[in-house]
């Protein structure tokens, strides 16, 4: 949905086909359907949290980051954070394989936009990569999850 979903927003912000927008629109339709019955299959599931609709992520994201940005994973990373946090997971490991820039950008770059919306989120990026130590990475999670029992307890009093 993501690579089809954006077709026409793509059109509309770098120019294209109106053909190929239109296509994009029904193709997009479609699966949108599929969706709505994925996420009520899910739903009936006692064991599984039914995902958030993709356009509802979409609108998510877009408080955060222009659709604009589709490298790598573009948008959706930060629309996932996004809903992550809107059904209350605030404590959130932003993975970051192998130098990937596009990721930088769409995770660890917009975690203080993200913050900034969300006051309660503990968003911490690991960076997965040969120059990344492995006691590095496992201090930066503990630190993580120091603030977040730190947060959980300023929730108790």
């Amino acid at each position: 949905m993501y690579m089809v979903g954006d077709i026409p927003e793509e059109v509309d912000l770098y120019g294209g086909s109106a053909m190929v927008k239109m296509v994009a629109t029904k193709v997009n339709d479609y699966l949108k359907s599929i969706e709505a019955m994925l996420i009520e299959a899910v739903g009936n599931s006692k064991r599984f949290t039914p995902p958030m609709p993709h356009e509802k992520m979409r609108e998510l994201g877009g408080n955060v980051i222009s659709y604009g940005c589709n490298m790598g994973e573009g948008w959706v990373l930060t629309a996932e954070m996004m809903e992550l946090i809107h059904h209350g997971f605030s404590n959130i490991i932003c993975t970051q394989p192998f130098g990937c820039l596009p990721n930088h950008i769409t995770g660890k770059g917009m975690i203080r936009k993200i913050k900034n919306i969300c006051p309660d989120a503990n968003i911490v990026p690991i960076d997965y990569d040969p120059g990344a130590t492995k006691v590095n990475q496992e201090n930066r999670i503990k630190l993580m999850l120091a603030v977040a029992r730190e947060n959980k307890n300023k929730e108790a009093i």
